[in-house]
């Protein structure tokens, strides 16, 4: 009986140890995901456009008061896309409180992309950690190297 005691704690702190890994890991580039769109596709690292544009990714909540101020600035995107791809992720789900959240005919209007975490995968993709402050904003250099991890746009140059 103690040696199944002394399995069970040995493989509990194996997988406790992973899952920090996972989300505690050092990552310096756009990190392999796949997510759904709001019109029912996959976009994953693969469909990133290739460009002279920095990659910025923002990770927000339809429950976030902030996420929606910052969401639904399409003034702000209008600016960045100068220099900045854009690609939102979100935590929700249901594709109709997504919509009913952004301003969805507008963002898809200037081409911002919105991806649906399906999976949760996002904070252990980009190695966010277990307590995150939405909004989250990541921003990647052309060549797809990391820049900065930031959490509103008056960090971003436009």
């Amino acid at each position: 009986m103690k040696k199944f005691i002394k399995i069970i704690i040995v493989l509990s702190l194996i997988f406790i140890s992973l899952f920090f890994y996972s989300r505690f890991k050092p990552f310096s580039e756009i990190p392999s995901f796949e997510y759904e769109t709001l019109e029912n596709n996959f976009f994953s690292d693969k469909s990133i456009e290739i460009s002279n544009k920095n990659i910025v990714f923002v990770y927000f909540s339809c429950k976030c008061d902030d996420c929606k101020e910052l969401i639904n600035n399409i003034e702000n995107y209008k600016r960045l896309q100068k220099k900045h791809q854009i690609l939102l992720v979100t935590t929700e789900k249901n594709i109709d409180v997504i919509k009913n959240f952004i301003n969805y005919e507008q963002l898809k209007e200037i081409n911002i992309p919105v991806l649906i975490d399906k999976k949760n995968n996002f904070p252990s993709d980009f190695s966010l950690g277990i307590s995150i402050e939405l909004p989250k904003i990541i921003v990647f250099d052309k060549n797809k190297k990391l820049l900065k991890n930031i959490n509103s746009f008056d960090q971003l140059e436009f």
